[in-house]
């Protein structure tokens, strides 16, 4: 037995010519509330076969990013490691701005709900609001005649 690889080189493979297909990219993103620089998450639908979750949305000095799923991992010098990551520099360029188009998306989505719908009072400036008007209307109100005395003899 050697030691040797048996590799075959991928000039001698000669396999068919394939046409590639575009890559479908349905983004989800979900902004949250920012908790230090980490501003929401996405998930990645490919073709509409394959989902890849917790994709991170961070803001910094320079702008949004996208940070790739991972866990942690003591061995590594940040503390974590990427479960999924793409490996060309063209596809991660178009997962990131696929990425950050949703988040926007989401983002504009958000604010319009938020501006579209009438600002609620606290409920204790309802609570007030409804006493002043309680207060309004018994003071306009006449005082109920006293009961004479049928009801008692009715007793």
């Amino acid at each position: 037995m050697s030691n040797e690889k048996n590799t075959v080189p991928q000039e001698a493979e000669q396999q068919p010519e394939q046409a590639t297909m575009p890559l479908k990219l349905d983004v989800t993103a979900r902004p949250i509330e920012p908790k230090g620089n980490l501003v929401g998450f996405a998930s990645v639908k490919f073709n509409d076969a394959f989902v890849v979750e917790d994709f991170k949305i961070l803001q910094s000095d320079k702008g949004i990013f996208v940070g790739m799923p991972s866990k942690p991992d003591k061995t590594s010098k940040t503390g974590y490691r990427d479960t999924a990551k793409p490996i060309t520099a063209e596809f991660r360029k178009e997962l990131t701005r696929a990425v950050i188009a949703a988040y926007h998306a989401a983002v504009e989505k958000l604010q319009a709900r938020t501006v579209a719908a009438p600002e609620k009072q606290s409920i204790p400036e309802q609570l007030a609001e409804s006493k002043k008007k309680a207060d309004k209307d018994n003071a306009t109100r006449t005082a109920p005649a006293k009961a004479s005395n049928t009801k008692s003899a009715e007793r």
